[in-house]
């Protein structure tokens, strides 16, 4: 059985790696997507790799993590209808159940994305419980992304990798060790490319698509498949380099847009971090 719909593959394939591109699938009966089945996964991950945070953000505001009460995330996800959080599982992968399922993820996408960017690298999985109305703010991913929407539905707004929507300097601190929110223009609302998500769509994320994410009346359940490229490894060695070169008097350039590689700032990246440096 494929999770994935043949004549979704195709458009797939056509506007990848640049372009956004809705998917439908068939994991809204899976299992392992159940509330029950996802809080018993917040049991056995390790306890850092379950977030837990607040349901009313705001676009530029503070994605806080939500230390209210003592609830754990468990019970906190079997109530996401009226507990006021999002909760995230992060790098499901680590329990082999999940890390199975999204093998078999990645061997249907894998024929759409290796003519253009090769093998998927680091694959990872996120799984994404929210209660009703809950804003995922403005922020960016520095990996492909594929955003299955399980249970519930999803207004999700997307803008090109490039300013104003994405400042250079922010995504150079993201690959420096900072966050990967970003400040918010309420003129950029109308700018949106916004995608609506209900159970049995998906939506391919380019690298390092700005976004924010409004879940709708109802409790959200979204599993996220996320992979890199040589190509975009090599980028983010490029923004970890840009600010120390900039130090010593040296040129960055501009990112480089797909395909072309900074293969120099790459190596250099490499060989300052062998060397402790970065």
């Amino acid at each position: 059985m494929t999770f994935l719909a043949p004549s979704s593959l195709g458009p797939f394939a056509s506007a990848y790696p640049l372009s956004p591109a809705m998917l439908k699938h068939s994991l809204v009966d899976q299992p392992l997507l159940s509330l029950d089945a996802l809080a018993k996964a917040a049991l056995e991950l390790p306890p850092q790799y379950v977030e837990r945070r607040i349901s009313n953000a705001a676009n530029g505001g503070e994605f806080a993590m939500d230390r209210s009460d003592d609830a754990d995330a468990a019970s906190v996800i079997q109530s996401i209808g009226t507990s006021g959080n999002w909760v995230m599982l992060r790098f499901v992968e680590q329990l082999p159940a999940y890390r199975e399922l999204l093998e078999r993820l990645m061997d249907e996408i894998g024929p759409s994305i290796f003519p253009a960017t090769g093998k998927g690298l680091t694959v990872r999985g996120f799984i994404f419980i929210s209660s009703p109305g809950t804003l995922t703010p403005f922020h960016f991913d520095c990996e492909y992304n594929i955003l299955f929407q399980i249970a519930g539905d999803k207004q999700f707004a997307t803008y090109q990798p490039i300013p104003p929507w994405l400042p250079l300097e922010r995504h150079e601190d993201y690959h420096g060790g900072g966050n990967n929110m970003l400040p918010w223009n309420d003129a950029y609302e109308a700018e949106a490319n916004i995608h609506t998500l209900r159970p049995g769509d998906a939506l391919f994320v380019p690298y390092a698509s700005p976004h924010w994410v409004k879940a709708g009346a109802e409790p959200s359940v979204s599993l996220s498949i996320t992979w890199q490229s040589e190509w975009s490894q090599s980028v983010g060695d490029a923004l970890q380099i840009n600010p120390m070169l900039r130090r010593c008097g040296l040129p960055t350039g501009a990112i480089p847009t797909w395909p072309k590689v900074p293969k120099w700032r790459s190596l250099g990246c490499r060989v300052a971090r062998k060397a402790g440096l970065l």
